[in-house]
């Protein structure tokens, strides 16, 4: 007859090595779950914050088109008086496009699809986007003699305007701001 470990009065010379190597494969897969987990969360704020980017990108572009369009049909002209997006600013001042502008009431034009692409179609769920309008110094064309005796009133200056277009995503996080130069 064999020699059995579990008959009664026998010392078993088992010492729990198995239990002990199992809960450290448990705890490593434990770890692993936890980890992909997290990756995933991650992955998914990324994607959220790339939508919310490129949501306050189209709505910076459908504005800044919005002004062009209006620039090229004669909708913005009184640039005289400085205020309400139209500016005309003197050299030795610089651009009034700042940061500051863009939260200052009344110093922007607001985004009401004028000749452009209604908000809803070009970028869903942004907020408002916000226009500036600069009338800049106007230029000779290219080719055209450009001294002071000559006033060839068959090529006269170009108009040069710059178009700032601030686009905000769905939630306020995101920003985006474009410039275009119209002549």
């Amino acid at each position: 007859m064999r020699n059995h470990p579990f008959y009664p009065g026998k010392a078993s010379k088992q010492s729990g090595v198995i239990l002990f190597v199992a809960l450290i494969l448990l705890l490593i897969l434990s770890l692993l779950g936890v980890t992909a987990a997290r990756m995933q969360t991650v992955e998914e704020r990324m994607a959220r914050n790339e939508d919310n980017r490129q949501v306050g990108a189209e709505a910076a572009e459908a504005a800044l088109r919005s002004a062009e369009n209006g620039l090229l049909t004669g909708l913005f002209t009184n640039f005289a008086g400085n205020t309400a997006g139209l500016y005309a600013p003197l050299l030795s001042n610089g651009s009034p496009v700042t940061p500051a502008i863009w939260n200052t009431a009344g110093a922007y034009i607001t985004y009401a699809a004028s000749g452009g692409p209604p908000l809803a179609s070009a970028a869903p769920n942004a907020q408002t986007p916000k226009i500036v309008i600069e009338n800049l110094p106007s230029v000779a064309v290219a080719g055209d003699d450009i001294s002071v005796t000559s006033l060839n009133p068959a090529s006269p200056p170009v108009t040069v305007y710059r178009v700032s277009a601030q686009g905000v995503g769905a939630d306020n996080t995101s920003t985006t701001t474009l410039q275009s130069i119209v002549r």
